[in-house]
């Protein structure tokens, strides 16, 4: 198994995003804290699986995700990051699992002013091709 990718990503899963409000994340929009988010962990990126591990653990086969997504949509609003997504936006990644589906998001290698998140996506959607 080789290690194409490492990195420090901030996650959520789909229903925690759907929760949050603006009035939650206000002081998100004015200081330096990241972007909504409820865990953190090392995010490792292998020919053949996805892996998060941190006070949670993830691990999603490439083979069971079902959809790769990059920016903002009716759950993870612009309005939740600051400058409005100028410089940061959710990478979604849809997996199925033993019940159905599980959507997360994530933001990996967090700045100031940017993200890995595009490099993230780009590497996920030609391996995900090449298969």
């Amino acid at each position: 198994m080789q290690i194409l990718q490492i990195g420090k990503a901030l996650w959520s899963y789909d229903y925690e995003i759907a929760g949050y409000t603006l009035a939650d994340g206000a002081g998100t929009l004015f200081s330096l804290t990241p972007p909504p988010h409820h865990r953190e962990g090392e995010i490792i990126l292998t020919s053949d699986s996805l892996v998060i591990d941190g006070y949670n653990y993830l691990h999603i086969p490439l083979e069971k995700l079902e959809q790769v997504y990059l920016g903002f949509d009716d759950i993870y609003k612009r309005s939740f990051v600051k400058n409005y997504g100028m410089f940061c936006q959710p990478l979604r990644l849809r997996y199925k699992t033993k019940e159905g589906s599980n959507t997360i998001y994530l933001i990996v290698d967090h700045k100031f002013f940017s993200t890995s998140n595009q490099l993230w996506f780009d590497t996920l959607k030609q391996l995900l091709a090449d298969e």
